[in-house]
């Protein structure tokens, strides 16, 4: 569809989208089904006729600029590659526009901080897009969760051909950043890592370990060289082992082990027995249930489950990892 739609300020909150690659094209997705919550304004990409495909396929309008879209919305979904995150979303907020970038927030600590700023001066709603923290089961997670001793997560993924612009970092691990530092009540005191670069030029598979001040320990693993696609997460604390499966969504607690030995002249039998605990949860679409937040907190029905200094916080351990990869993996070999 073409042209121009409505101007902003009407009784939905107007929201448009920035850059209709394969994450854009799912907001697009969820935004054209959410007609009695916003209206879906429109979407613009440098690429014209991507553009004009998805408007189509989405029954909403394309613009022939970002200035423009900008002009006529309340709010902004930036999906653009990330090297661009902190521009486009820098032009978003001085456009008096609520906006949610995807993940990361920006490429630099200083780029990062002085967005939300922005937006604070300027009363704005600025959330990066976590999607993960929206899935049922990660909510429901950290209901249970009390006081984490041990967190372990794996995320790995088959490659995917592209021209990818940052590693494996700041594409996958970053999410169990997020979720390990909402969970751990706790600074990080100490960080040790390592990682590989095979197939790009930045690090594709990465391993983490997080120290924290209460003396808590989080191991974070992370590829995308895997030949099957694994999220997982489990979860140690007292009286308690906590496993989740973020693909499935479901979560088992382990409470009251209890263990023997059985020996006999040919082997030794190792037996282990335990009360487990499968909880029910809520399985609803995590993006959906993301850009509800957005709108809702636009609306000033709630309060962001994360702060912008929240998100900082996620973006400078994950930075810091990744500088600590990067000097181990351009250290010269000794001989």
């Amino acid at each position: 569809m073409y042209g121009m739609s409505s101007r902003k300020n009407g009784d939905k909150v107007k929201i448009g989208v920035v850059g209709v690659g394969r994450m854009g094209t799912y907001h697009a997705n969820v935004l054209s089904t959410m007609n009695q919550e916003i209206d879906f304004a429109g979407v613009y990409d440098i690429d014209e006729v991507r553009s004009h495909f998805i408007a189509e396929k989405y029954n909403t309008y394309t613009y022939s600029s970002m200035e423009d879209l900008l002009d006529e919305v309340d709010a902004i979904c930036i999906a653009v590659p990330t090297k661009l995150h902190y521009e486009v979303a820098r032009q978003a907020l001085a456009a008096d526009v609520h906006t949610l970038v995807e993940k990361p927030l920006s490429s630099t600590i200083e780029e990062a901080s002085g967005l939300v700023k922005t937006a604070k001066e300027r009363n704005l709603m600025f959330q990066v897009g976590h999607v993960e923290r929206f899935k049922g089961a990660v909510v429901e997670l950290r209901k249970i969760v009390e006081s984490p001793y041990l967190v372990e997560a794996r995320r790995l993924s088959p490659w995917i051909e592209k021209d990818w612009d940052t590693g494996v970092v700041l594409d996958l691990m970053i999410h169990d950043i997020d979720i390990v530092l909402s969970l751990i009540k706790s600074e990080v005191s100490s960080i040790d890592c390592m990682g590989s670069r095979l197939r790009s030029g930045f690090e594709d598979i990465a391993s983490a370990v997080l120290q924290f001040e209460n003396g808590a320990i989080a191991n974070i693993t992370s590829s995308r060289l895997s030949e099957t696609r694994i999220r997982t997460m489990s979860v140690s604390q007292d009286k308690a082992f906590i496993t989740l499966d973020f693909e499935s969504q479901d979560i088992n607690i382990y409470r009251g082990a209890s263990a023997s030995f059985f020996v006999s002249q040919s082997e030794i039998t190792y037996k282990q027995e335990s009360f487990v605990e499968r909880v029910k949860v809520q399985k609803e679409n995590a993006l959906k249930e993301e850009l509800l937040h957005f709108i809702d907190c636009i609306l000033g029905r709630t309060d962001p489950i994360v702060s912008g200094e929240d998100d900082i916080k996620t973006l400078d351990i994950t930075l810091r990892i990744i500088d600590k990869i990067n000097s181990k993996i351009e250290e010269p070999a000794k001989t």
